[in-house]
């Protein structure tokens, strides 16, 4: 069998043992954004994720990426940070 060398970036701020990838209820669990903030900002491109379904399929798992939603919950932070100071 030949295997082929993971590719595998390292997660930005990533804490040992900490998944790389999380389902929405997780999601909503950890920060307390709301399922429908979260397809949201999905749809708006802010936050990476994949829907884990067969082919043709219509349900599925949608996964969200841990190290978007740090980065763009970090980008909003710097954001207002900007706008208090004066």
């Amino acid at each position: 069998m030949n295997k082929k060398p993971c590719d595998k970036k390292p997660i930005p701020n990533a804490q040992a043992g900490e998944p790389e990838w999380l389902r929405v209820t997780d999601v909503k669990r950890m920060f307390g954004i709301s399922k429908p903030k979260i397809y949201l900002l999905i749809h708006e491109g802010k936050v990476r994720s994949a829907a884990l379904r067969g082919p043709k399929k219509l349900r599925g798992t949608r996964l969200i990426s841990l190290a978007s939603l740090r980065a763009h919950i970090e980008a909003m932070a710097d954001e207002q940070a900007k706008e208090v100071r004066p």
